[in-house]
Parts: structure tokens; sequence; C-alpha cells
């Protein structure tokens, strides 16, 4: 019985081999990489997002709260001074500030309720979009460049729109929409 031959390649042969391996192995690197640093941005962002939703909670609760205190303050005016109709109460200077105070303090409440919405959804979609390129490192050897180039470009748009709002809370007064005191006298008398 004759002992099989192993065979080694040619030096040419491995070295041809290896040539054709190796654009692929450093394209998928290369691609590998700019996914981490897409995902880093992406965390990076969530996290300052995941911060401003919880600076904004803060302050709408600390803002609910001295809207009480008003609204217990307002209550104490109108009962102590016996006023029992609206031209009453708004002739009344204490209780007209408070009524003013409220429906500013309630504007303030509904924007950071918007701006409380807002956050969520970018948690939300940058938690989805941070999935969709961890899915896509872990078969990033068989995804091609353009998949890629678009997953990356994708998460720039997206970073670019919510990287203003990661900052710092930003509420403009100017649009706010703040009720009347006439309004907010009807609302303080139905709930007596």
């Amino acid at each position: 019985m004759k002992p099989s031959m192993i065979t080694c390649p040619s030096p040419m042969s491995f070295i041809v081999l290896v040539l054709l391996v190796l654009p692929s192995t450093v394209a998928a690197d290369n691609n590998a990489e700019r996914l981490r640093e897409t995902m880093t941005d992406i965390a990076l962002l969530k996290g300052q997002m995941v911060q401003r939703k919880t600076d904004a909670d803060g302050i709408r609760d600390a803002l609910s709260e001295y809207l009480k205190a008003i609204e217990t303050e307002a209550r104490r005016e109108w009962r102590e001074k016996g006023l029992n109709t609206e031209v009453e109460a708004l002739n009344n200077p204490r209780l007209l500030y408070d009524l003013m105070l409220m429906a500013e303090i309630q504007a303030y409440i509904r924007r950071y309720t918007q701006k409380i919405g807002y956050y969520r959804v970018a948690c939300d979609r940058l938690s989805y979009l941070y999935q969709q390129a961890d899915d896509d490192l872990k078969i990033v050897s068989t995804l091609s460049g353009m998949k890629i180039d678009a997953l990356a470009s994708q998460a720039d748009k997206i970073l670019d729109g919510y990287l203003p709002q990661a900052q710092t809370i930003v509420i403009q007064p100017d649009k706010l929409t703040i009720e009347t005191p006439e309004k907010m006298w009807e609302a303080l008398n139905k709930g007596k």
C-alpha cells in the first residue's frame, strides 16, 4: 500500500489565494469599523436624549406641584374674600395674578409634556437604529458596502435631526398658548 501524498501549494498559488481573500477581509473590517462608529454615535445621542427626557420629566413634575400650590392659594383667596362672580374674581388683584400665573404654568406643562413625547420617540427610533446597526455588524462580512453606506447615511440623517434637541431643553415662551384669566376662572370655578 502506498502512503498518500500531501502536497503543499506552491508559494505563488498561496500568494494568489491571499490576495483574493484580502480585499474582502479589508472591506469587511472597514465596514465593521464604520458600523461601530455609527453605533457609538447613536448610543451617545440616545444617552443625551434620555437625560433630556429625565430633565423634562423633573421640570414638568415641579411645575405641576407649583401649579397645585397656586391653585390652593387662589381658592383660599376666593373663599376668604367671598368672591362669587367672574367680575369680582377678575377685579381682585391677587386672584387675577394667580389665575394668570396658573395659565402660564399650564402652558409650560403642556409644552414639557410635548417635549417628553418627542424625547421618548427619539429614544425609540435611536434604539431601533442601534439594533439595526448591531445586527448588520454581526453579519458584516456578507453585507455589501452599499448596504453599510445606506445604513450609515440613514443614521447620519437621524442623528443630525435629533442632535440640536439633545443638548438642552428649549421652550420658547412666545410660542406658548396661554389661557385667559377668564378661562382659568371658569376651570377653577368648575372644580370648586
